[in-house]
């Protein structure tokens, strides 16, 4: 089969029309119209998250006392949403719109071997199909060399954000632990100010 897509604009919805080497035209049930996520949400959880964390952890004095640490620490804090903001914001390689016509992408052919490595396009956003790229549902595009999609970003992992989500996951991880460690001292050295707790009454 020869697909050439085709969209309605009266329904909202996309229609696929399959052309048979004899000529005959098939219309094939329509597909709903996509519906991308909305991608300000995740980024705003993610910020009020660690807005929140951070906050806490310096109003419950756990922010580390010598200048060195707090420097390192500091510029994981930096690195951090500074990858988050790379790869939450930046094209993850989304494949281009068929450059193709519609003539050609209807044209029947009479080499079935031909048809078979012909372009393959994508009947959700008509972009070229090439290896290794796959559509997104969330972002209504096809994504080359596509990992996943990911909510916590709002975008996809993609040919130009592998490196990007792979450091990012490494400081974040480095973060959380930092953080969760400074926490833990906070609390120790708390517990330790108060003094042991009273022993519990005796009954009697």
């Amino acid at each position: 089969f020869f697909f050439a897509p085709t969209r309605i604009a009266q329904s909202g919805a996309m229609a696929t029309t399959a052309t048979l080497p004899s000529g005959a035209t098939v219309d094939l049930p329509s597909l709903p119209a996509p519906r991308p996520q909305r991608k300000w949400q995740p980024r705003l959880v993610w910020v009020s998250l660690h807005a929140g964390g951070i906050g806490l952890l310096l109003l419950s004095g756990g922010w580390p006392s010598q200048t060195s640490i707090a420097a390192v620490y500091s510029a994981v804090i930096t690195l951090t949403a500074l990858l988050y903001a790379a790869a939450s914001f930046r094209d993850p390689g989304y494949a281009e719109t068929a450059a193709k016509t519609a003539a050609r992408l209807a044209s029947p052919s009479d080499d079935f071997q031909e048809a078979l490595l012909d372009q393959a396009y994508c009947v959700h956003c008509h972009a070229e199909l090439r290896a290794r790229t796959k559509h997104c549902h969330d972002c209504c595009r096809c994504v080359r060399r596509m990992d996943h999609h990911c909510w916590w970003l709002g975008n996809c992992v993609g040919e130009r954000t592998h490196c990007i989500f792979v450091s990012y996951l490494f400081l974040q991880t480095a973060l959380l632990v930092a953080t969760g460690v400074f926490a833990s001292l906070a609390v120790g050295a708390a517990e330790r100010r108060g003094g042991p707790p009273p022993p519990p009454p005796r009954g009697g």
